[in-house]
């Protein structure tokens, strides 16, 4: 299959503007709106933002799908520009996104349109869209890539504490976790995603013994994978978590290291209180991509 492909993704991945624009990454952005006012993911409104509406203004805030005109008009323009089209998409069980991406490519009766479900969110598609881009970037083909991000998302955990499930509840997207709705008195929620969704892994009672559960599930898999990539993941960027965050790099010294923000369309639904890690196994024949 082709080497000239080019990469489609949504609001469900987390990435700056300068990654996107340097990897010619195409983006099908969320509308997210706070309270009363529809904004455009990435294009009139930033993380930074949404955060400061959600602490000082107490704003209600959620989030809806590109409309089928903007769905119509990024496809068919990638179409145009490349052969091949991969979209790496946001779980189908959390978003209307992949499905509606979907429905577009049959209006387009286009077979080079390839849909690849991630399973997941936020740094967890980050992590697998990351891999596509570097091995494009190596000039390997559309099935080997698809190949190996199949491989990667069985090999991939994603885990992050809240302060609250509410916001996940109030947008619909708490998933399995549903569980531990009221259950949380004095506790704080750790969550993960499975099969899709998002689950209950854990509670904590403190911010430590969160940091020591994520450490112990690094250690495990670190050794399980062998070849790994890790991301750090916060809403709010603080001294505690950043200096956690540098300890696990110096100790588990992974292929590559991300401290990473979660994103405007993320925060939304999970609350700007928000802490958490991806690990991911490189394939064993393109560790030397992450060198």
């Amino acid at each position: 299959m082709t080497k000239n492909f080019g990469i489609i993704t949504d609001s469900g991945a987390d990435f700056s503007l300068e990654y996107q624009k340097k990897n010619e990454i195409i983006l099908i952005p969320t509308r997210i709106m706070v309270d009363d006012l529809e904004y455009i993911d990435r294009q009139n409104i930033t993380r930074e933002e949404i955060i400061e509406k959600m602490i000082n203004d107490k704003a209600k805030t959620s989030t809806s799908v590109a409309s089928p005109a903007d769905f119509h008009q990024i496809i068919s323009d990638s179409l145009k520009k490349y052969d091949k089209v991969l979209y790496i998409a946001i779980s189908a069980k959390m978003s209307a996104t992949l499905q509606n991406a979907i429905l577009t490519a049959k209006k387009l009766k286009t077979d080079n349109f390839i849909v690849f479900d991630t399973e997941t969110v936020s740094w967890g598609m980050t992590l697998l869209l990351d891999h596509a881009v570097r091995r494009k970037n190596q000039g390997i083909s559309l099935n080997k890539v698809i190949e190996e991000l199949e491989q990667m998302k069985s090999n991939l955990k994603i885990f992050f504490m809240v302060d609250t499930l509410e916001y996940l509840r109030r947008g619909g997207r708490i998933g399995a976790a549903k569980s531990l709705l009221g259950t949380l008195i004095g506790a704080k929620p750790i969550l993960t995603v499975m099969d899709g969704e998002i689950s209950a892994s854990d509670t904590v009672k403190s911010f430590e013994a969160g940091m020591a559960y994520f450490k112990d599930i690094i250690e495990e898999k670190s050794i399980e994978f062998g070849n790994y990539v890790i991301t750090m993941i916060y809403g709010l960027d603080t001294p505690e978590f950043k200096g956690f965050s540098a300890e696990i790099e110096e100790q588990f010294k992974p292929l590559l290291f991300h401290y990473a923000a979660i994103g405007a369309n993320i925060i939304s639904h999970a609350g700007p209180k928000l802490f958490g890690f991806g690990i991911i196994k490189i394939p064993d024949d393109a560790v030397d991509t992450y060198k």
